[in-house]
Formats: structure tokens, sequence, C-alpha cells
């Protein structure tokens, strides 16, 4: 491996919180003085002030919000909190299958909801005392519905037939990005597999499992595809990262970029859209956060640079900045610093790779004004183009 592998920025903008954590400290405070209702309208605020505007009844005791495929209705009453989702229907679904599934979610993942069969209907459902109705609890609800709806709806409907009861509000990727996407998406995967071949043939066996994390990472990073695709993605990672013997999460990780890379534009395309979020994928991050999360690859990359392992010390920071960026809503200064240090650091030779990357995780590690440290780069970068500019007219 003498080249990095490439990357480009997204396709899509950096997300932009909508959280506001005042409201969490209200929500907080309303729930041990004893407004439990308050508390509760609080959390919701929380989340996205917007929302008791826009989807809420005048008195702020019923609420309707669209997220993705499901319409998220939560009612306050003056004793109790219900919460439920509108999730598929399976009047002509392959019942015994899709039922069998819903009990195994009903036992795992789902932990405090449930899913329930009204006639031909699944709903997701909650339901608790006010009194007990404690802000964790109810974003923890709100989280596990819509989270869930999100990662099981597309495939129930792929595998067993079901139909979404309210049918998402999408907004298709332009033809553009469409053609951007699927042909980096190639291009990923045909390099990844060529890397994957030239390091397992010189017996290099421990860096296979980063390659491939790497390329799918980089896939959802760069499209940020929904529905049945970022479903798969999900389940391939938490496989990728599972206890399961290396060789087959290896083989199970290689399968899954052939069975992309086999998969037409069009098809590619049913998976690229924006649409309407009420609870968030990604977790906020702070710059503590994110020091935190990057602390692992910062020390590892450091000891594999020191041991002259450049190889190791690319890998290590690719896969902490893409786990950073696919699990978390960043910060437009910590962002923008990351991401140019992966753009700049792409199909360069691997040494110089590894100091690029490992200089740009330092910066956020020991820098606390973040902005000014990625306008100065900027600075360098410009002031460069325009000296290699002016050498080439006047040089």
């Amino acid at each position: 491996m003498q080249l990095n592998l490439s990357f480009q920025k997204s396709l899509i903008a950096n997300s932009v919180t909508k959280v506001k954590t005042e409201q969490w400290d209200k929500a907080m405070q309303l729930y041990e003085s004893g407004a439990f209702a308050d508390a509760v309208r609080a959390c919701i605020n929380y989340i996205d002030p917007a929302i008791e505007t826009k989807y809420a009844n005048a008195d702020k005791t019923e609420y309707y919000i669209p997220h993705g495929s499901i319409l998220v209705a939560l009612k306050i009453s003056e004793t109790d909190v219900q919460i439920s989702a509108p999730f598929l229907n399976i009047e002509q679904a392959k019942r015994v299958p899709i039922l069998r599934q819903v009990a195994q979610l009903n036992f795992s993942p789902l932990t405090i909801t449930e899913i329930v069969l009204d006639g031909d209907k699944l709903f997701f459902t909650f339901q608790c005392a006010l009194a007990i109705a404690e802000p964790y609890k109810i974003y923890e609800v709100l989280r596990e519905i819509c989270i869930n709806a999100d990662n099981y709806d597309d495939e129930f409907i792929s595998k067993f037939d079901a139909k979404h009861l309210n049918e998402p509000k999408i907004t298709p990727y332009t033809a553009a990005q469409n053609e951007q996407a699927w042909n980096t998406v190639q291009q990923y995967i045909k390099e990844a597999f060529t890397v994957y071949d030239q390091l397992e043939n010189k017996r290099l066996t421990s860096y296979l499992w980063d390659v491939l994390v790497i390329t799918i990472l980089k896939i959802d990073y760069f499209c940020a595809p929904q529905g049945l695709l970022r479903s798969e993605i999900e389940k391939t990672l938490i496989f990728l990262n599972s206890k399961e013997d290396y060789y087959q999460r290896l083989s199970t990780g290689k399968e899954f970029l052939r069975k992309l890379q086999n998969t037409s534009p069009a098809e590619l395309e049913r998976s690229l859209y924006n649409i309407e979020i009420f609870i968030p994928y990604k977790f906020r991050t702070d710059l503590e956060s994110v020091r935190n999360t990057l602390k692992y690859a910062f020390e590892t990359a450091e000891k594999e640079i020191r041991a002259m392992d450049f190889i190791g010390a690319t890998l290590t920071l690719e896969y902490g900045i893409l786990n950073l960026l696919y699990n978390n809503t960043v910060e437009n200064a910590i962002a923008e610093r990351i991401t140019q240090a992966m753009e700049s650091a792409s199909e360069k030779p691997i040494q110089e790779a590894a100091n690029l990357l490992f200089e740009a995780v330092k910066v956020i590690m020991t820098v606390d004004v973040l902005s000014a440290a990625v306008s100065t780069q900027k600075s360098i970068k410009v002031e460069k183009e325009k000296q290699s500019i002016f050498k080439k007219l006047f040089g």
C-alpha cells in the first residue's frame, strides 16, 4: 500500500443540530419541581423549539411530528403521557415471518417501547404516568421509536411485502448528485478491493478490517443514504465490530461491498434522498466529547508513527475520524478541520498521509480555538495556491 485511499467531501452539507441545550436544563428543573407536563414540553423543545409551533395543538397537549415514514403522536393528559407511531400495514404481507421479527425486536433492541398489532397495522407504543415521565425517559422513548422505525421499515417492506401507513415526504437528490454518488461509490469499492488484495498478498492481514470498514464509512459519509441501504450499512458495521470470527467478519464486509458494487444506478438512487427528521440519527457533540472519541486513535497513531508503521497510523486515524462523523453531528470548525485533512491526505504517499492526518487530529486534541486554526490552514493553502499560479504564469 504505497498510496492512501481516496476521499471526497460529502455531497451533503454538514448537518447543523437543532438541539437547544438550555432547554434540557429547563426540562430537568421543571420535572424536579413537579411541573411534569411542562417538563415533557421542554424536552421536545430541547430537540427542536420549532416543533411546538408547527406540530402541536393550541394548548400543547397533543403533538403530531413527522419523522421519516412515521408520524409520532405524543399526548399529555392530566395523569399520563402516551406516545405512539403508526409503523406498517401488513394486510398483504408475509405475516408469520414479519410477526416473528417483531417479536424479536420487542425483546431487543427495543427496551422501553414495544410494537403492537392492531388488526392489520403495526404501531410503536409507550405510556407512563406523568409523574414518572422523566426527561431522559421521554427522550429515549422518542429516539427508540424513530431510530428503529427508520432501521426496519424498508427492510420489512422489501423482505415481507409490508406497506407504509404514512408515505414519507422525500426530496430526491439531483441527477448530478446521483451520478456523482454512483461514480464515487464504485471508485471507493474498486480501490478497496485492490488495496485489500495487495495487503492480503503481503500477509498484512491485520489491516484488512480497516480497509473494509473505512470504505463503508466513506460511502455513508459521502452520499448519506437513507432507507434500506442505510439500514444495511448499519448492520454491516455492527457485525464488523462484533466479536465474531475475524475472517467471517472480513467475508461479510466484502460481501456487502460486492453486492453494492453490483447494484444498478437506479437501485442506488432509491436510497438517495433528503427526508424530514424529528430525532437525529447522530448524537450532538462538543469539543470535549470529540476529544474523548478521538483519544484512542490519536494515541495509537502516535505510537504507530514512532514505530514507522505509517499504514497502521493512516488507517487508525481515518477510522477514528470517519467513525466520529458517522455517529455524531460535529461542530463546523471541527468538521472542516478533519475533512480538510482527509482531502489533503487522499491518495498521498502513505507516510505523508499519516503525518497530515496526525497533525490535524493533534490540533483538535490540543487547540481550544479551532476556528482560528482552521482559518490559518486555509490562508496557508490559499497562499500556496496563489504562489503556484504565479509561478506557472510568470516563473
